[in-house]
């Protein structure tokens, strides 16, 4: 090694080159920090503040429990710059409005008895029904978003009869006069469980977790979502 560059950065270019030339693939797990040190020849610090250096720089994902991962390497494509701030129709909608082709995937919809907390949000009495609707989001046949929906039923009435990987939920809800139109939005940046892992392709990267109490023109709340989104396909901007 070449005394006169830090260990740490001499390391961290020799795991570049082991990505760039193929040897590390996108999504593949790195070996510990101890098989690391005595692979290389080094102590435990220095791989882990070559680790950090590329975990900052975006090359690597640091999944707790799990390990360090190979980013995926892909450009953030222009449809993944969403501003927040000027568009309240969510990310699908805004990539429709762009052209793009969206296509989904119906994995539950169902009426169900809601939970605690689901009640709470929509503002239900105990006993009233809420239709579930979960979709998988896909561009050009690659997952990048998983919706779960909760909607009172007393307002969808006949909702089972639609099929929504080709109807649009907004506009079956303008129909019965209770489209969305306001939104009370946060957001949460977090790993995601299995599941919602497995349905976006396996992706270890953290997602975007946006959750939405929409209201209709009355101000009711219609609408209580989460929304998984791919964090190596999209960037947020917010104006605070």
């Amino acid at each position: 090694m070449d005394l006169r560059i830090p260990l740490y950065l001499q390391l961290k270019n020799t795991l570049l080159n082991r990505i760039d030339n193929g040897e590390l693939l996108p999504g593949e797990r790195l070996e510990s920090e101890r098989d690391l040190a005595e692979k290389y020849g080094v102590n435990r610090q220095t791989v882990r503040s070559a680790l950090n250096v590329l975990i900052e720089d975006g090359v690597l994902i640091k999944v707790p429990y799990k390990g360090t991962f190979v980013a995926k390497q892909i450009v953030k494509p222009a449809w993944g710059n969403y501003d927040a701030a000027d568009d309240h129709r969510g990310f699908s909608s805004f990539l429709k409005a762009q052209g793009f082709t969206i296509d989904s995937k119906v994995i539950v919809a169902e009426k169900i008895e809601p939970t605690t907390s689901i009640r709470a949000h929509l503002k239900l009495e105990e006993g009233e029904d809420v239709y579930c609707l979960m979709r998988v989001r896909y561009y050009n046949e690659e997952p990048f978003s998983v919706e779960i929906a909760y909607i009172p039923y007393k307002y969808v009435e006949g909702i089972e009869n639609y099929d929504f990987s080709k109807v649009s939920l907004y506009d079956f809800m303008a129909t019965k006069d209770h489209d969305p139109c306001d939104f009370h939005r946060s957001l949460i940046v977090q790993f995601p469980d299995d599941r919602i892992a497995k349905l976006l392709g396996n992706l270890v990267e953290p997602v975007y977790r946006f959750q939405y109490i929409g209201f209709d023109k009355e101000h009711t709340v219609v609408e209580y979502t989460h929304s998984y989104i791919r964090s190596d396909k999209s960037t947020y901007r917010f104006r605070i």
